[in-house]
C-alpha cells in the first residue's frame, strides 16, 4: 500500500502524462488544419488562374473569329448560299402537284429554299375552291404550316373569280447528318 502524502508544501512526484499527450495532439491537429487550409488556398488560386487563362483564350478566339468574319464577309454570304443550295424545292413543288385542283390557277409562285417557304398567288372559280385547296395543303404530311394571307374576288372580271395569297412552309426531309453538316459548315465558315 502506498503511503499518503499529507505534506501540502511538497510537489507531487507524478508527471501528468495524459495532459501533456492531449496538449501535443491538439497542437498537431491545429498545425494539420492550418496546412490543409494553406493547400486549399493554393488550389483555389491555381483554379482562378486557370479560369482567367481560359476566359482570355476564349476572348482571343472570339476576336480572331470576328476579325476573320469581318475581313471576309463574302465567306459568310457564300456559306449561306451553299446552305440554301442544300435544300431542294422539289419537296415543296411535289406537295403542290399532289394537292393541286383543276379549278385553281397559279398566277405567281415564289420559292425560298433556305426557309422552305412557297408563296403563291392564285385564282379560283369560287372562294370554296381556295378554302378546299388550303385544307388539302394542311392535311398533307410534308406541309408544316399553311397561311392564307388574303382573299378577295376580282371586281372587274365578269366571272368574279376568287383571288388569294397563300404561304406554305414544308418540312425538311433531308437526313439528319446532312442537316448537321450544313449547320456546322455555316457556323465554322467552311465552304464545301
Amino acid at each position: 500500500m502506498k503511503t499518503l502524502q499529507l505534506d501540502f508544501n511538497r510537489n507531487p512526484s507524478v508527471v501528468p502524462w495524459l495532459g501533456l499527450l492531449l496538449t501535443v495532439l491538439g497542437i498537431v491537429a491545429v498545425l494539420w488544419v492550418m496546412t490543409q487550409l494553406d493547400v486549399a488556398k493554393e488550389n483555389k488560386a491555381q483554379i482562378e488562374i486557370r479560369e482567367d487563362e481560359v476566359a482570355l483564350r476564349i476572348k482571343q478566339l472570339e476576336s480572331k473569329r470576328l476579325a476573320a468574319q469581318q475581313a471576309s464577309p463574302v465567306s459568310e454570304k457564300v456559306g449561306k448560299i451553299v446552305l440554301s443550295q442544300t435544300f431542294s424545292p422539289e419537296a415543296g413543288i411535289a406537295v403542290l402537284e399532289e394537292v393541286w385542283l383543276p379549278e385553281i390557277a397559279l398566277t405567281r409562285l415564289e420559292v425560298a429554299n433556305l426557309e422552305r417557304d412557297i408563296k403563291l398567288e392564285l385564282e379560283a372559280k369560287t372562294l370554296n375552291d381556295v378554302l378546299l385547296f388550303v385544307d388539302r395543303l394542311n392535311q398533307h404530311p410534308a406541309v408544316k404550316q399553311v397561311s392564307l394571307a388574303r382573299n378577295s374576288s376580282k371586281v372587274g372580271d365578269p366571272f368574279k373569280p376568287a383571288v388569294a395569297s397563300i404561304e406554305i412552309f414544308w418540312r425538311d426531309d433531308r437526313p439528319s447528318e446532312t442537316k448537321a453538316s450544313a449547320i456546322t459548315s455555316i457556323s465554322t465558315g467552311a465552304v464545301r
